[in-house]
C-alpha cells in the first residue's frame, strides 16, 4: 500500500537514510587504478587489508627509525593515533560479541556451549 508520501521519498532524504558506510575496494573497470585491479582485490582480500599492510610498513619505518636513531615523530604520533583508536573499540567490539553471543544461546545452545566452551 502506498501513502501519499511515497511519491516524494526519492526527492527527500534523511540523513543517514541511506549507506553510511563505504567499502574501499579497487573496481575492476576503473580508470583510477594503476596496474591490475583484479591483483590488488585478491592482494587485499587473500593477503592482507590495506591497513594490515600499511601497517607493517609502519612497524618497518619505527624499527629503521630506531636502528638509526633517526626521529619520525610524524610517524610515531600516527601509530600513537591508530593504537588510541584500536583501544577505544576494543569495549564496542567486546560488548557486540557479548550481544551476539546472547543470541546465540537463546537460539543455539550448542553452539553456544562450542564457542563459549561453557556449560
Amino acid at each position: 500500500m502506498m501513502t501519499p508520501f511515497d511519491v516524494w521519498a526519492p526527492m527527500f532524504r534523511a540523513p543517514f537514510s541511506g549507506d553510511v558506510t563505504q567499502e574501499i575496494v579497487p573496481r575492476v573497470f576503473s580508470p583510477d587504478i594503476a596496474g591490475s585491479a583484479e591483483i590488488e582485490a585478491r592482494i587485499q582480500t587473500d593477503v592482507a587489508s590495506y591497513g594490515t599492510q600499511l601497517g607493517k610498513v609502519l612497524e618497518a619505518l619505527q624499527t629503521l627509525a630506531a636502528a638509526t636513531k633517526t626521529d619520525l615523530p610524524e610517524i610515531d604520533a600516527l601509530v600513537a593515533q591508530i593504537e588510541g583508536v584500536k583501544d577505544q573499540s576494543k569495549d564496542t567490539i567486546r560488548a557486540d560479541a557479548e550481544r551476539a553471543l546472547a543470541r546465540l544461546k537463546a537460539v543455539d545452545k550448542d553452539g553456544w556451549r562450542t564457542l563459549t566452551r561453557s556449560e
